[in-house]
């Protein structure tokens, strides 16, 4: 659209049933998706917030997976008591964290990959919906707490 602004503060969200242009930077206003061909800044916002909230799950993962190999290696030098220095950490506990960081890695791209396919989506003024990243998500978070259940339960 011409004559929209393209820099300094977004105006405040119009009321009901207004297709007033929000200012998308220094290039040109993105008219608003009730009617509009093309995503508003609020669907690409949104679409962003998302993506980020996936790099969090996947950092959470990975970190977790990092403290399971090394709470193994903790077990293990606690249990050789004080000459059992250089010990290696339990082999179950280090997979286990290897599998964890991967899965974390893997879900960051996955996640990525998503988050390009809904812009181009917005862009195109498309809607699909789409669950398999949750439904992997969810199915590797219940395997990962079955597994450490069951570690638990053998070990303790």
């Amino acid at each position: 659209m011409t004559g929209a602004p393209t820099g300094g503060p977004i105006p405040p969200a119009p009321g009901p049933g207004a297709a007033s242009p929000v200012p998308a930077g220094p290039g040109p206003a993105v008219p608003p998706t009730d009617g509009g061909a093309v995503g508003s800044a609020r669907d690409h916002l949104a679409n962003e917030r998302t993506f980020l909230a996936w790099v969090r799950t996947g950092v959470t993962i990975m970190a977790f997976g990092f403290v399971v190999a090394r709470f193994g290696l903790l077990l293990h030098e606690l249990a050789g008591g004080p000459g059992g220095g250089g010990a290696a950490p339990a082999p179950l506990s280090e997979a286990t964290g290897i599998v964890l960081v991967l899965a974390g890695a893997a879900l960051l791209a996955v996640a990525f990959l998503r988050f390009l396919g809904v812009r181009s989506d917005l862009a195109a003024g498309r809607f699909r919906l789409r669950a398999g990243l949750e439904w992997v998500l969810t199915i590797l978070l219940v395997a990962i707490g079955i597994g450490l259940a069951a570690y638990l339960f053998a070990t303790g």
